[in-house]
């Protein structure tokens, strides 16, 4: 029986070269995004689909260490594989949808008052 060598992930030697990766990522996201959409059958425009991807990435724009974005990249990549490989339920996809879609919680003492929560 084979001895089976571990999985090595890239290192990128510059931050040239971890931007090229992140945008080479984000343009694999992108292009696939129908197939996504036709797997998991999402009842929502491409466009929306599309700009949650495009905020995870700029969530992490000003990340500058590279070994710090190596590890985004790899996780980025394994939630991509997870995703096109429909590995996911519908229920995990829906959840990047909700997270910021929730009602504001009042802030100020008139309105937490209204709300009961005083």
């Amino acid at each position: 029986m084979p001895l089976i060598q571990p999985l090595v992930t890239r290192s990128s030697s510059s931050l040239a070269d971890a931007r090229t990766r992140a945008i080479h990522l984000y343009r694999l996201w992108q292009k696939n995004v129908p197939q996504i959409m036709i797997d998991y059958h999402l009842c929502m425009p491409q466009s929306v689909v599309r700009s949650k991807i495009r905020e995870h990435f700029e969530k992490n724009r000003y990340v500058s260490d590279p070994r710090a974005i190596d590890v985004l990249l790899f996780k980025g990549r394994i939630e991509f594989d997870e995703t096109f490989n429909v590995w996911k339920q519908y229920s995990h996809v829906l959840r990047y949808f909700d997270a910021n879609e929730q009602d504001p919680q009042p802030t100020k003492f008139f309105d937490k008052f209204i709300e009961g929560r005083v």
